[in-house]
Protein backbone atom coordinates (compact mmCIF):
# COMPACT_ATOMS: atom_id res chain seq x y z
CA UNK A 1 0.00 0.00 0.00
CA UNK A 2 1.41 3.57 -0.78
CA UNK A 3 1.93 6.27 2.12
CA UNK A 4 -0.63 8.63 0.22
CA UNK A 5 -3.56 5.90 0.93
CA UNK A 6 -1.70 4.57 4.22
CA UNK A 7 -2.44 8.36 5.30
CA UNK A 8 -5.67 9.06 3.72
CA UNK A 9 -6.55 5.84 5.43
CA UNK A 10 -5.70 6.62 8.86
CA UNK A 11 -6.75 10.33 8.81
CA UNK A 12 -9.94 9.02 6.63
CA UNK A 13 -10.65 7.13 9.50
CA UNK A 14 -10.16 9.76 11.72
CA UNK A 15 -12.36 11.79 9.91
CA UNK A 16 -14.84 9.20 10.27
CA UNK A 17 -15.11 9.21 13.65
CA UNK A 18 -14.81 12.69 14.32
CA UNK A 19 -17.92 13.19 11.89
CA UNK A 20 -19.93 10.44 13.84
CA UNK A 21 -18.71 12.11 16.98
CA UNK A 22 -19.92 15.24 16.13
CA UNK A 23 -23.49 13.41 14.61
CA UNK A 24 -24.19 11.73 18.05
CA UNK A 25 -23.59 14.95 19.34
CA UNK A 26 -26.08 17.03 17.48
CA UNK A 27 -28.69 14.01 17.95
CA UNK A 28 -28.92 13.60 21.60
CA UNK A 29 -28.28 17.50 22.14
CA UNK A 30 -31.72 17.50 19.98
CA UNK A 31 -33.15 15.02 22.06
CA UNK A 32 -32.74 16.41 25.03
CA UNK A 33 -33.58 19.88 23.92
CA UNK A 34 -36.77 18.69 22.42
CA UNK A 35 -37.55 16.74 25.94
CA UNK A 36 -36.90 19.40 27.76
CA UNK A 37 -39.09 22.14 26.10
CA UNK A 38 -42.09 19.59 25.95
CA UNK A 39 -42.02 19.50 29.44
CA UNK A 40 -41.86 22.87 29.98
CA UNK A 41 -44.19 23.78 27.47
CA UNK A 42 -46.92 21.90 28.05
CA UNK A 43 -46.86 20.24 31.42
CA UNK A 44 -46.24 23.60 32.91
CA UNK A 45 -48.76 25.51 30.48
CA UNK A 46 -51.36 22.85 31.95
CA UNK A 47 -50.48 23.21 35.50
CA UNK A 48 -50.65 27.32 35.00
CA UNK A 49 -54.41 27.13 33.25
CA UNK A 50 -55.44 24.81 36.83
CA UNK A 51 -53.60 27.13 39.06
CA UNK A 52 -55.88 30.16 37.61
CA UNK A 53 -59.23 28.35 37.87
CA UNK A 54 -58.42 27.08 41.43
CA UNK A 55 -57.46 30.81 42.31
CA UNK A 56 -61.19 31.91 40.73
CA UNK A 57 -63.00 28.59 43.53
CA UNK A 58 -60.36 30.10 45.95
CA UNK A 59 -61.21 34.02 45.81
CA UNK A 60 -65.21 33.72 45.27
CA UNK A 61 -67.83 32.51 46.94
CA UNK A 62 -70.59 30.40 44.85
CA UNK A 63 -72.56 31.09 43.07
CA UNK A 64 -69.28 32.71 41.08
CA UNK A 65 -69.60 36.22 39.60
CA UNK A 66 -69.34 36.85 35.90
CA UNK A 67 -66.73 37.84 36.07
CA UNK A 68 -64.93 34.72 37.70
CA UNK A 69 -66.89 32.92 35.65
CA UNK A 70 -65.75 34.16 32.14
CA UNK A 71 -61.81 33.55 33.65
CA UNK A 72 -62.43 30.35 34.65
CA UNK A 73 -63.80 29.58 31.59
CA UNK A 74 -60.99 31.00 29.46
CA UNK A 75 -58.19 28.75 31.81
CA UNK A 76 -60.84 25.87 31.03
CA UNK A 77 -60.72 26.16 27.11
CA UNK A 78 -56.80 26.66 26.89
CA UNK A 79 -56.59 23.57 28.99
CA UNK A 80 -59.05 21.90 26.41
CA UNK A 81 -56.89 22.59 24.09
CA UNK A 82 -54.03 21.36 25.72
CA UNK A 83 -54.52 17.80 26.57
CA UNK A 84 -51.15 16.53 26.39
CA UNK A 85 -51.02 13.01 28.75
CA UNK A 86 -53.26 10.32 29.02
CA UNK A 87 -56.19 10.41 31.28
CA UNK A 88 -56.22 13.82 31.11
CA UNK A 89 -58.74 14.38 28.53
CA UNK A 90 -61.62 12.43 30.68
CA UNK A 91 -60.33 15.01 33.69
CA UNK A 92 -61.10 17.76 31.34
CA UNK A 93 -64.21 16.87 30.13
CA UNK A 94 -65.45 16.20 33.85
CA UNK A 95 -64.30 19.55 35.00
CA UNK A 96 -65.96 21.26 31.86
CA UNK A 97 -69.60 19.22 33.43
CA UNK A 98 -68.68 20.30 36.55
CA UNK A 99 -68.04 24.13 35.60
CA UNK A 100 -71.34 24.13 33.30
CA UNK A 101 -73.45 23.30 36.39
CA UNK A 102 -71.45 25.53 38.56
CA UNK A 103 -72.78 28.31 36.55
CA UNK A 104 -76.18 27.04 35.41
CA UNK A 105 -78.53 29.63 37.23
CA UNK A 106 -81.70 27.08 37.80
CA UNK A 107 -79.23 25.12 39.80
CA UNK A 108 -79.45 25.06 44.19
CA UNK A 109 -76.67 25.86 46.15
CA UNK A 110 -76.30 22.18 46.92
CA UNK A 111 -75.92 21.32 43.37
CA UNK A 112 -73.32 24.59 42.91
CA UNK A 113 -71.33 23.04 46.05
CA UNK A 114 -71.00 19.56 44.75
CA UNK A 115 -69.74 20.89 41.13
CA UNK A 116 -67.50 22.65 43.08
CA UNK A 117 -65.81 19.61 44.88
CA UNK A 118 -65.89 17.68 41.33
CA UNK A 119 -64.26 20.88 39.86
CA UNK A 120 -61.28 20.73 42.41
CA UNK A 121 -60.76 17.13 42.44
CA UNK A 122 -61.02 17.46 38.21
CA UNK A 123 -58.20 20.10 38.60
CA UNK A 124 -56.27 18.11 41.79
CA UNK A 125 -56.09 14.60 39.26
CA UNK A 126 -55.04 16.96 35.77
CA UNK A 127 -52.59 18.20 38.48
CA UNK A 128 -51.11 15.20 39.08
CA UNK A 129 -51.15 13.74 35.81
CA UNK A 130 -49.04 16.26 34.35
CA UNK A 131 -47.02 16.30 37.69
CA UNK A 132 -46.32 12.56 37.25
CA UNK A 133 -45.18 13.70 33.33
CA UNK A 134 -42.95 16.33 34.45
CA UNK A 135 -41.11 13.99 36.70
CA UNK A 136 -40.92 11.07 33.85
CA UNK A 137 -39.77 13.48 31.50
CA UNK A 138 -37.38 14.49 34.00
CA UNK A 139 -35.95 10.88 34.54
CA UNK A 140 -36.14 10.26 30.59
CA UNK A 141 -34.05 13.52 30.13
CA UNK A 142 -31.39 12.32 32.45
CA UNK A 143 -31.79 8.69 31.10
CA UNK A 144 -31.11 10.51 28.25
CA UNK A 145 -28.00 12.69 29.25
CA UNK A 146 -26.64 9.71 30.80
CA UNK A 147 -26.77 7.93 27.38
CA UNK A 148 -25.22 10.48 25.34
CA UNK A 149 -22.96 10.90 28.00
CA UNK A 150 -21.85 7.31 27.52
CA UNK A 151 -21.69 7.30 24.00
CA UNK A 152 -19.82 10.83 23.76
CA UNK A 153 -17.41 9.30 26.06
CA UNK A 154 -16.88 6.41 23.85
CA UNK A 155 -16.72 8.16 21.18
CA UNK A 156 -13.68 10.39 22.58
CA UNK A 157 -12.16 7.59 24.21
CA UNK A 158 -12.41 5.68 20.26
CA UNK A 159 -11.33 9.46 18.99
CA UNK A 160 -8.04 9.42 21.53
CA UNK A 161 -7.02 6.09 20.83
CA UNK A 162 -7.08 6.44 16.98
CA UNK A 163 -5.09 9.38 17.86
CA UNK A 164 -2.88 8.01 20.09
CA UNK A 165 -1.82 5.57 17.21
CA UNK A 166 -1.28 7.69 14.78
CA UNK A 167 1.21 9.89 17.41
CA UNK A 168 2.97 7.04 18.07
CA UNK A 169 2.84 4.98 15.22
CA UNK A 170 3.17 7.78 12.30
CA UNK A 171 6.61 9.28 13.13
CA UNK A 172 8.39 5.56 13.39
CA UNK A 173 6.53 4.75 10.18
CA UNK A 174 8.48 7.68 8.32
CA UNK A 175 11.21 7.98 10.68
CA UNK A 176 12.28 4.40 10.83
CA UNK A 177 12.80 3.75 7.28
CA UNK A 178 14.48 7.12 6.58
CA UNK A 179 16.97 5.76 9.53
CA UNK A 180 17.78 2.95 8.15
CA UNK A 181 18.38 4.15 4.58
CA UNK A 182 20.48 7.42 6.44
CA UNK A 183 22.58 4.17 7.96
CA UNK A 184 22.93 2.43 4.54
CA UNK A 185 24.56 5.77 3.29
CA UNK A 186 26.72 5.90 5.59
CA UNK A 187 28.07 2.31 5.13
CA UNK A 188 28.23 2.83 1.44
CA UNK A 189 30.65 6.31 2.22
CA UNK A 190 32.72 3.84 3.98
CA UNK A 191 32.58 1.94 1.11
CA UNK A 192 30.50 -1.26 2.47
CA UNK A 193 29.01 -1.56 -1.18
CA UNK A 194 27.90 -4.98 0.54
CA UNK A 195 24.91 -3.19 2.23
CA UNK A 196 21.32 -3.64 1.05
CA UNK A 197 18.15 -2.40 2.11
CA UNK A 198 14.80 -4.32 2.49
CA UNK A 199 11.82 -2.69 3.62
CA UNK A 200 8.47 -5.03 4.25
CA UNK A 201 6.07 -2.79 3.19
CA UNK A 202 5.08 -2.49 -0.82
CA UNK A 203 4.97 1.75 -0.67
CA UNK A 204 7.78 4.34 -2.15
CA UNK A 205 10.17 3.31 0.67
CA UNK A 206 10.55 -0.10 -0.76
CA UNK A 207 11.20 1.55 -4.13
CA UNK A 208 13.80 3.84 -2.70
CA UNK A 209 15.16 0.79 -0.91
CA UNK A 210 15.36 -1.09 -4.64
CA UNK A 211 17.37 2.19 -6.06
CA UNK A 212 19.88 1.54 -3.00
CA UNK A 213 20.45 -1.50 -3.66
CA UNK A 214 20.57 -1.25 -7.30
CA UNK A 215 23.11 1.84 -6.86
CA UNK A 216 25.06 -0.14 -4.05
CA UNK A 217 25.42 -3.34 -6.24
CA UNK A 218 26.63 -0.79 -9.07
CA UNK A 219 29.36 1.11 -7.30
CA UNK A 220 30.71 -2.48 -6.03
CA UNK A 221 30.69 -3.75 -9.82
CA UNK A 222 32.46 -0.38 -10.57
CA UNK A 223 34.90 -0.80 -7.79
CA UNK A 224 35.73 -4.29 -8.46
CA UNK A 225 36.18 -3.21 -12.10
CA UNK A 226 38.76 0.06 -11.23
CA UNK A 227 40.47 -1.99 -8.78
CA UNK A 228 41.23 -5.22 -11.35
CA UNK A 229 42.42 -2.48 -13.52
CA UNK A 230 44.45 -0.63 -11.19
CA UNK A 231 45.78 -4.39 -10.16
CA UNK A 232 46.27 -4.83 -13.89
CA UNK A 233 48.39 -1.49 -14.38
CA UNK A 234 50.45 -2.50 -11.08
CA UNK A 235 51.82 -5.58 -12.20
CA UNK A 236 52.48 -4.38 -15.84
CA UNK A 237 54.39 -1.10 -14.04
CA UNK A 238 56.42 -3.60 -11.46
CA UNK A 239 57.45 -5.40 -14.64
CA UNK A 240 58.39 -2.56 -16.50
CA UNK A 241 60.32 -1.45 -13.43
CA UNK A 242 61.92 -5.09 -12.68
CA UNK A 243 62.78 -5.08 -16.72
CA UNK A 244 64.47 -1.77 -16.35
CA UNK A 245 68.53 -2.14 -16.21
CA UNK A 246 68.90 1.24 -14.46
CA UNK A 247 68.23 1.45 -10.42
CA UNK A 248 64.67 2.29 -9.50
CA UNK A 249 63.59 3.04 -5.69
CA UNK A 250 60.04 4.57 -5.08
CA UNK A 251 59.24 5.91 -1.52
CA UNK A 252 56.19 7.02 -0.50
CA UNK A 253 55.11 10.69 0.97
CA UNK A 254 55.71 8.54 5.11
CA UNK A 255 59.15 7.58 3.46
CA UNK A 256 58.12 3.89 3.23
CA UNK A 257 59.34 1.60 0.15
CA UNK A 258 56.45 1.32 -2.54
CA UNK A 259 58.95 -0.38 -5.06
CA UNK A 260 62.37 -1.36 -5.74
CA UNK A 261 64.23 -3.30 -8.38
CA UNK A 262 66.41 -6.33 -8.83
CA UNK A 263 68.99 -3.56 -10.13
CA UNK A 264 68.47 -1.28 -7.18
CA UNK A 265 68.48 -4.05 -4.33
CA UNK A 266 72.03 -5.28 -5.91
CA UNK A 267 73.71 -1.62 -5.93
CA UNK A 268 72.84 -0.28 -2.59
CA UNK A 269 73.53 -3.93 -1.12
CA UNK A 270 70.05 -4.20 0.17
CA UNK A 271 69.42 -8.28 -0.32
CA UNK A 272 67.17 -9.96 -2.06
CA UNK A 273 64.44 -10.40 0.13
CA UNK A 274 61.03 -7.93 0.14
CA UNK A 275 61.42 -4.76 1.50
CA UNK A 276 58.21 -2.90 0.31
CA UNK A 277 56.80 -1.39 3.14
CA UNK A 278 59.67 -0.85 5.06
CA UNK A 279 61.41 2.34 6.39
CA UNK A 280 63.78 3.66 3.87
CA UNK A 281 64.89 6.27 7.03
CA UNK A 282 65.49 2.86 9.14
CA UNK A 283 67.37 1.36 6.18
CA UNK A 284 69.55 4.14 6.01
CA UNK A 285 70.93 4.12 9.15
CA UNK A 286 73.39 1.43 8.14
CA UNK A 287 73.28 2.50 4.60
CA UNK A 288 75.44 5.17 3.83
CA UNK A 289 74.97 4.58 0.17
CA UNK A 290 71.25 4.91 0.51
CA UNK A 291 71.43 7.77 3.05
CA UNK A 292 73.41 9.68 0.43
CA UNK A 293 70.70 9.06 -2.08
CA UNK A 294 68.00 10.11 0.21
CA UNK A 295 69.30 13.32 1.10
CA UNK A 296 70.54 14.57 -2.50
CA UNK A 297 68.70 14.56 -4.99
CA UNK A 298 69.84 15.58 -7.90
CA UNK A 299 74.00 15.89 -8.33
CA UNK A 300 75.42 16.68 -11.76
CA UNK A 301 78.52 14.51 -10.61
CA UNK A 302 78.36 11.01 -11.23
CA UNK A 303 78.58 8.93 -7.82
CA UNK A 304 80.72 6.73 -7.47
CA UNK A 305 79.80 3.03 -6.03
CA UNK A 306 82.30 0.38 -4.85
CA UNK A 307 81.04 -2.83 -5.99
CA UNK A 308 83.21 -6.31 -5.07
CA UNK A 309 86.63 -4.28 -5.09
CA UNK A 310 85.76 -2.37 -8.71
CA UNK A 311 84.40 1.16 -8.72
CA UNK A 312 81.75 1.85 -11.22
CA UNK A 313 80.09 5.18 -11.21
CA UNK A 314 75.99 6.08 -11.57
CA UNK A 315 74.17 9.20 -12.46
CA UNK A 316 71.70 9.81 -9.83
CA UNK A 317 67.82 11.60 -10.40
CA UNK A 318 65.19 11.77 -8.53
CA UNK A 319 61.66 12.94 -9.45
CA UNK A 320 59.26 13.95 -6.87
CA UNK A 321 55.97 12.66 -7.91
CA UNK A 322 52.82 15.12 -7.38
CA UNK A 323 49.20 14.13 -7.40
CA UNK A 324 46.35 16.91 -8.37
CA UNK A 325 44.17 17.60 -5.79
CA UNK A 326 40.80 19.65 -6.49
CA UNK A 327 40.14 22.47 -4.38
CA UNK A 328 36.43 24.00 -5.03
CA UNK A 329 35.70 27.61 -3.76
CA UNK A 330 32.61 29.64 -4.21
CA UNK A 331 34.59 32.24 -6.82
CA UNK A 332 36.70 29.55 -9.25
CA UNK A 333 37.43 25.79 -9.66
CA UNK A 334 41.78 25.95 -8.81
CA UNK A 335 43.96 23.06 -9.16
CA UNK A 336 46.72 22.54 -6.38
CA UNK A 337 48.82 19.24 -5.56
CA UNK A 338 50.68 17.66 -2.92
CA UNK A 339 53.66 15.73 -2.69
CA UNK A 340 53.15 11.86 -3.01
CA UNK A 341 56.89 10.21 -2.61
CA UNK A 342 59.74 10.53 -4.38
CA UNK A 343 61.28 8.20 -7.14
CA UNK A 344 64.98 7.67 -7.53
CA UNK A 345 67.11 6.53 -10.18
CA UNK A 346 70.47 5.37 -10.80
CA UNK A 347 71.91 4.88 -14.16
CA UNK A 348 75.39 3.86 -14.59
CA UNK A 349 77.35 5.85 -16.45
CA UNK A 350 81.85 5.25 -17.96
CA UNK A 351 83.72 6.69 -15.59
Amino acid sequence: MKIKKKLLLGFGLLFIVVLIFGATSVYYIEVISETSNVTLKNNYKTLTFTREMRSVLDENDLPLPSGASGVFNQALQKQENNITEPGEKAATSSLRQAFTLLIEPSSGLNQKQQAERTARLQLKKIEELNMRAIEFKNGYTHLTVNKATLYLGTMVFITFFILFILIVNFPGFILNPLRELADGLDQVSKRNYGTRLKFSASDEFTQLAEAFNTMAENLGDQENADLTKIIAAELRIKILIEEIQNAVLGINEKQEILFINHEAKRILNLGEKSLIGQSVLELSKNNPLLKTILENDDVEDPLKINQHSNGSYFQQKSLEVVVPNLKTDLDSLQVAGYSAGKIHFLKKVNS
